[in-house]
């Protein structure tokens, strides 16, 4: 299961910062691992959806990995990697240029490549509509 975290630098105030998290999680009735650094210099807290009820106490050396939504009185951060399946239905011209391309490129897989060209042609064709 992918989970979003937070890295912490391991100071009193941070420490206080992660108790109200740990209180809110718990309030809320969600899951929340509070772990150290090897060294203890660090607080990481993980969480499938992490709630923090004051996102602004965050220090500038705080590390967000996930993705950040606002809510009503607090913020959620979601797992980076959570997306949607989608069923793409190519007709045979396509997944023929799509498998030469993928025989170029064997050190990625067929998503990799389809997440990389849609990329490349969004990009350019956002760089048409600016020449327009």
């Amino acid at each position: 299961m992918e989970l979003a975290a937070i890295t912490l630098e391991n100071t009193v105030p941070n420490q206080e910062l992660s108790r109200r998290i740990r209180d809110f999680h718990k309030k809320k009735g969600q899951p929340l691992a509070i772990r150290f650094s090897e060294e203890l210099t660090h607080i990481i807290l993980e969480a499938p959806c992490l709630y923090v009820p004051a996102p602004q106490q965050l220090d500038d050396k705080a590390i967000v990995d996930g993705q950040v939504r606002k809510s009503a009185d607090y913020f959620e951060i979601h797992p980076k990697s959570k997306g949607k399946t989608i069923n793409l239905h190519l007709d045979s011209e396509l997944v023929a240029e799509l498998e030469m391309i993928r025989s170029r490129v064997s050190s990625k897989t067929q998503s990799e490549v389809i997440r990389e060209l849609f990329i490349r042609g969004m990009r350019s064709y956002l760089r048409e509509e600016e020449e327009t």
